[in-house]
């Protein structure tokens, strides 16, 4: 009996400095911030305690024949013992909640968002902790869990094993909301809560067996160990350099808020980024680093940092919980960005976009959310706090999205053409037009469908469908026939720029059986000065192959001098609005005309785009422009509406 009850007070005083040392190593390592952090010291504390009760119990139960104050003791003990050690069970399930996403903060209640079966559930278990907890309080009245008889031994009763059973369902059920949320869990939680459960189960059962053993304490200070190192630890959580939790541990929090319906609003602080336009004096002097851990640091004055998320793409997420306040932080952040940051004793102005996004009402998913923080603003939107209606444009641009992506094989495409006539009004060409009709949402506009098309990669492949189109148009002959001598097919520049361009192209004429001559590119010169170089050599591959060159929307912007004396263009479109710029003040025809005689003058022709009227021809005859392009003539048509057009015009 000594033998076995000072192995008994051995693997007491073994579980107390278990948890002394995981309370040390928590206290150091500073997680005593989060809810779940707070629950995993109170367990501690609640174990601790039990220990302790259990030293003095093995310590007093030596003398307790011989000592009135050793038998008092080690009722004291006992009785602190139950109290303590039946709220770790209780405790275990709430820190599982937290853990998991069932819950968020014990001070934030969301009932009215839980089914009908998980309030009834919650009811029952708290209804059967607090009747245990007060049949523990009432024990030295009742006797209905302990007692000591009058030979002053420990005897067990019918409560004890009720306590065992309570416990029991407490941990089932931690258990079942663990098994549920499986899938959401990280591999570093999932190894803990299976090495916990494996230890805690097998003290319990080792405990049933030998009564008179008391390993269960060690037991579960070892299973507690287990949670502090892959649970409450968090180093794969974090964004280390930022302070603040990393994309991973965003995608698991929010998966988890959206499997257990709890209403959520993200705040996303997206684009953050240096603003040249307001800090002229420190361009060549920009630390991303620095701007996005000084925008990290304010926004851990605004909420807990540990609901703060790095999610790239210089983006930060907010988990709000407190919904009711989310709005109002969000245009506190939203406002803090039109004042200038204190980094390294400079004042800096940074931008950023601010999006305010409720779950699960606008967002089902981390897809949905990602997607959101990543898709491209309106220019409307960007200087002020996004939220309601206002994302309405990202639903639309994912329905657009899917479209363009489905639009090749079910054929939504289609080429239109809009014919091109000599100054004389004669027929001249024509110019492809791609047009889309998706059997979902209808016609979509090319300036709505082509960026999103690049920005998916599959422009090249639209190219492609466009260029073959034509070459199939061409390869019958009846344009010709009517007087076409070219038609233009328009060029994406990033399409440009790749290896082999120039290659692909000639041979996707040359496999067509079409005339190279018949063929004529537009490019919009929108790349950087860089890249002029390996442009002008595509054009040359090209145009030695036998294609001609055009350059389009010229006027629109100051660099497109640039393109017009560095590419080898043949043409050179001169945007619609120079043209009506012309109409409405003499300052426009000055643009106009000089404009013309310019290209004159560099031997290429011109031709004029947005021709609405018989004066404006009249004006560009007398101006020398060489062709014309308008609605006075046909807007952009399908292919056998562009033959009637062209049949008509060849006739007049």
């Amino acid at each position: 009996m000594i033998i076995l009850n000072d192995l008994n007070l051995g693997l007491s005083i073994s579980a107390f400095l278990v948890c002394m040392c995981n309370l040390l190593f928590t206290g150091l390592d500073r997680r005593v911030t989060k809810p779940q952090n707070k629950i995993y010291i109170s367990m501690m504390m609640l174990h601790s305690a039990s220990a302790l009760c259990g030293i003095a119990a093995f310590l007093a139960e030596k003398n307790k024949l011989l000592s009135d104050s050793a038998f008092h003791t080690l009722e004291l003990s006992r009785y602190i013992y139950f109290l303590t050690h039946s709220l770790l069970a209780p405790s275990f399930f709430c820190y599982i909640s937290l853990v998991i996403g069932r819950s968020v903060n014990w001070k934030i209640h969301y009932s009215q968002f839980r089914t009908k079966r998980s309030l009834m559930l919650d009811v029952f278990l708290n209804a059967s902790w607090l009747a245990m907890e007060l049949i523990i309080i009432l024990n030295p009245l009742l006797h209905w869990t302990w007692y000591f008889d009058n030979s002053r031994t420990f005897q067990r009763e019918w409560g004890e094993i009720v306590l065992y059973i309570q416990s029991a369902v407490w941990m089932i059920g931690s258990f079942v909301m663990v098994m549920r949320s499986w899938n959401i869990l990280s591999q570093n939680r999932k190894r803990s809560f299976a090495v916990c459960y494996m230890l805690v189960i097998t003290g319990i059962v080792i405990q049933l067996v030998f009564p008179q053993l008391y390993i269960e304490l060690l037991m579960e200070a070892l299973g507690f160990t287990g949670v502090l190192l892959f649970i409450e630890n968090e180093d794969d959580r974090r964004d280390v350099a930022l302070d603040v939790y990393n994309s991973a541990a965003f995608s698991l929090d929010v998966s988890a808020a959206l499997r257990n319906k709890i209403p959520v609003k993200l705040i996303i602080v997206r684009d953050v980024r240096f603003n040249r336009t307001a800090n002229p004096m420190l361009r060549g002097k920009t630390d991303n680093h620095c701007f996005r851990r000084a925008v990290a640091d304010y926004l851990g004055t605004k909420i807990q940092k540990y609901y703060i998320y790095n999610i790239g793409h210089k983006a930060f997420a907010l988990t709000v919980y407190r919904t009711a306040d989310a709005e109002a932080i969000a245009e506190e952040i939203s406002e803090r960005f039109r004042k200038p940051w204190k980094i390294d004793e400079t004042d800096v102005y940074l931008k950023a976009s601010v999006m305010l996004v409720s779950l699960p009402e606008r967002a089902q998913n981390i897809a949905d959310i990602l997607y959101i923080a990543e898709c491209p603003i309106p220019e409307k939107f960007q200087n002020q706090v996004m939220q309601g209606s206002d994302l309405d444009w990202i639903i639309r641009y994912s329905t657009v999205e899917s479209a363009v992506t489905r639009g090749l094989k079910e054929g939504s495409f289609e080429v239109y053409y809009q014919p091109t006539y000599y100054i004389n009004k004669h027929p001249f060409g024509a110019e492809a037009l791609l047009r889309m009709h998706d059997s979902q949402l209808g016609n979509i506009y090319p300036d709505e469908f082509i960026p999103i098309a690049e920005k998916l990669g599959i422009i090249d492949e639209i190219d492609d469908f466009v260029l073959r189109q034509v070459c199939r148009l061409l390869s019958t002959g009846v344009p010709q026939k009517y007087g076409i001598e070219h038609i233009n097919v328009n060029l994406s520049v990033l399409e440009c720029m790749k290896e082999g361009f120039a290659e692909h192209i000639i041979s996707i004429v040359e496999n067509s059986g079409a005339d190279k001559h018949h063929i004529s590119f537009e490019i919009t010169e929108s790349v950087a000065p860089k890249d002029y170089h390996h442009l002008e050599e595509v054009i040359e591959k090209l145009k030695q192959a036998g294609f001609m060159f055009y350059i389009d929307d010229f006027g629109t912007g100051f660099s497109n001098l640039n393109a017009l004396f560095s590419l080898e263009a043949d043409v050179i479109k001169i945007d619609k609005s120079v043209l009506w710029g012309a109409e409405k003040s003499e300052l426009g025809m000055v643009l106009l005309k000089s404009t013309v005689e310019m290209v004159r003058d560099m031997h290429k022709k011109t031709l004029a785009e947005g021709v609405e009227t018989e004066a404006q021809i009249q004006i560009l005859e007398h101006l020398g422009c060489d062709y014309l392009q308008g609605y006075y003539f046909s807007k952009p048509v399908p292919e056998q509406d562009f033959l009637s057009v062209i049949d008509k015009m060849h006739q007049i």
